[in-house]
């Protein structure tokens, strides 16, 4: 199958890309300008890179030339301004529905891996972005299908879980979980995110679908911080802090400076965010393991120890 992918000099599109590679797809790979060198690609890989910026749809002319799917996986996420994130997520879909009526094939459809922050009752411009992105490609009239993994980690995530995984591994000191740390939170292995997508190719349906992507259950999040402490083998002890203290703490940091984003943290903290992955389960036959096992398997080795350089794919 000819598959036009964005995204893939990231953690979730390297991955996806390699699979799809392997699954005997054809791909085309969207790269920024100069980014082209971050794919990682198996010798040989039957895929061509068109280079272009979502920001830029004249840029893109060409990048869906003759494919029969675009999946969807680039995104600016909330460490980015606002205005970067409506320019990709918004207005860069945009681009790429645009592009496809010029030169899709006729039995076009577009997968779109988002983020089950989707569903958060917490409020961020990212949500809100990704809402509007999903709801313009639902709109576009071309058949469709959205996968909302939640926090998804892996080996070779230099940006969120080898960060986390040092932390974690240090010899000594504490990590400080705001309120009673009972709230839940539902991880998800990278590679299960990857499986599901690639067992949709075989779903008979195959169009119109939604999917949750979590771990099989949610976890506390002091269960959380215990077991990656116990996978990096670290020293850190786990304290928690009282929400009346840490209402507090905000309340006296809030004299000198804006605290907005200390106040949607601590209100984080008090929100169960499980996620329902049955349709997954029972339509793709999908299984994702628990984060118990997830994060043990990505613990081993050293590849996480070590910052990556700057600039390097995440």
């Amino acid at each position: 199958m000819k598959i036009a992918v964005t995204g893939a000099t990231g953690f979730i599109g390297g991955y996806l890309a390699r699979a799809l590679l392997g699954a005997g797809h054809e791909l085309t790979l969207l790269a920024r300008p100069g980014r082209a060198s971050a794919l990682e690609l198996p010798p040989g890989a039957a895929a061509r890179v068109h280079e272009g910026d979502l920001t830029q749809p004249a840029s893109l002319h060409g990048f869906l030339t003759g494919a029969e799917l675009l999946i969807h996986v680039a995104s600016a996420h909330d460490h980015l301004g606002e205005e970067q994130m409506r320019a990709i997520n918004i207005q860069g879909t945009e681009a790429l529905l645009a592009e496809a009526r010029r030169g899709a094939h006729s039995s076009f459809q577009i997968w779109v891996v988002s983020s089950a922050v989707i569903g958060a009752p917490v409020y961020s411009y990212y949500r809100d972005s990704k809402r509007v992105q999903e709801k313009l490609i639902r709109g576009s009239g071309i058949p469709w299908a959205s996968f909302r993994p939640t926090l998804v980690y892996g080996v070779g995530d230099f940006r969120h879980t080898a960060p986390f995984l040092r932390k974690c591994g240090a010899k000594r000191g504490t990590i400080w979980v705001p309120h009673d740390g009972l709230s839940k939170i539902n991880p998800v292995h990278v590679e299960d995110v990857i499986d599901a997508v690639l067992r949709f190719f075989r779903f008979d349906r195959g169009v119109d679908c939604c999917y949750e992507l979590a771990g099989p259950a949610g976890i506390p999040y002091n269960e959380f911080i215990d077991l990656t402490i116990a996978a990096a083998k670290g020293g850190v002890k786990r304290r928690n802090i009282s929400k009346k203290w840490a209402d507090r703490l905000i309340l006296v940091k809030g004299l000198f400076t804006d605290v907005t984003d200390d106040r949607r943290a601590s209100a984080y903290f008090n929100l169960h965010h499980e996620h329902d992955i049955s349709n997954a389960v029972f339509e793709l036959g999908w299984q994702p393991r628990s984060y118990a096992t997830g994060i043990a398997q990505v613990a081993e080795g050293d590849w996480w120890r070590a910052e990556r350089l700057a600039g390097a794919t995440r």
